[in-house]
């Protein structure tokens, strides 16, 4: 690899420590404007909407934080996501600016019950939002939020009986959904099956 590579991966990493211990270091925000990060990042949504991110913020996502070490670190990023709204991206931005500050409060009760509390309000949405929220979250690569919104979903499905899925989702018959047996489903999860 080149040695400016290894330069620009260790300012990241710099930049990334120093926005930890910063957050790290403060009691929860209750805004934005309590923080000042060393740089912002720019994400543009599906219908052309631009949100001017923090660093620290925008790194809760995995995909975001691969884009800058392998597009390399400079004042203006502008980075595009072609399958994520302007709507959904607002409320993904709004998850990860909560959850970045709360990071930092260690075991406070007051902010874990907050955190409890913010989380359970966030998930409830309709089921379209909802898996407009996993796409994202996966595409993003933010394992907290996919795991919350996946939870929300199994927690929906519960009990159900298929009839009662297939209406919440709108699962039509003859999709599909009907081609797969349960042959098909022993042989490719013979695994599970033992």
């Amino acid at each position: 690899m080149s040695r400016s590579f290894h330069h620009l991966e260790a300012m990241l990493l710099i930049l990334i420590s120093i926005s930890v211990f910063m957050v790290s270091s403060r009691p929860i925000a209750t805004g934005p404007e309590e923080h000042v990060a060393a740089t912002s990042v720019i994400l543009k949504s599906s219908d052309g909407e631009k949100f001017d991110v923090k660093l620290q913020v925008a790194l809760q996502s995995e995909a975001i934080k691969q884009m800058i070490i392998d597009g390399g670190f400079s004042s203006k990023i502008e980075l595009s996501f072609p399958n994520i709204t302007g709507e959904i991206m607002a409320k993904v931005l709004d998850y990860c600016h909560k959850h970045v500050y709360y990071d930092g409060a260690g075991n406070n009760l007051t902010a874990v019950e907050e955190m409890k509390a913010f989380d359970t309000q966030f998930v409830d949405v309709r089921y379209e939002t909802l898996f407009k929220l996993v796409l994202a979250s996966n595409e993003l690569k933010i394992k907290s939020l996919l795991d919350l919104v996946s939870g929300r979903i199994a927690i929906m499905i519960k009990g159900k009986e298929v009839e009662e899925i297939r209406e919440m989702f709108n699962i039509k018959q003859g999709s599909c959904v009907d081609h797969f047996t349960k042959q098909d489903s022993v042989r490719e999860n013979g695994w599970a099956f033992g």
